[in-house]
């Protein structure tokens, strides 16, 4: 039981760690990208959002529970690095 608790830990710390690295270094890379400079970030949003829908119409399987929750806190940890930069831009 124990060591459930701390798999769920470790995939909740890395997958928040993940998503926010992915996004800080994503998002500059858009940013050079002419066509993508200000549509690119919708886009990367868009595409995780996407992947909630799907991941929501499949089997609701026990053993890829952890790899749900490692996909979820990847994507919520992207989206505060993507809100976190359009605040830092606005300012």
């Amino acid at each position: 039981m124990l060591q459930a608790s701390w798999r769920r830990r470790v995939v909740l710390i890395l997958g928040l760690t993940g998503g926010f690295f992915i996004g800080q270094v994503g998002i500059p890379f858009l940013s050079r990208l002419p066509p993508l400079s200000d549509f690119g970030a919708l886009v990367v949003l868009v595409a995780c959002e996407i992947l909630v829908r799907l991941r929501s119409l499949g089997a609701n399987a026990a053993n890829l529970f952890l790899l749900r929750q490692a996909l979820d806190n990847i994507r919520v940890g992207f989206v505060f690095s993507v809100v976190l930069e359009a605040f830092k831009l606005g300012s």
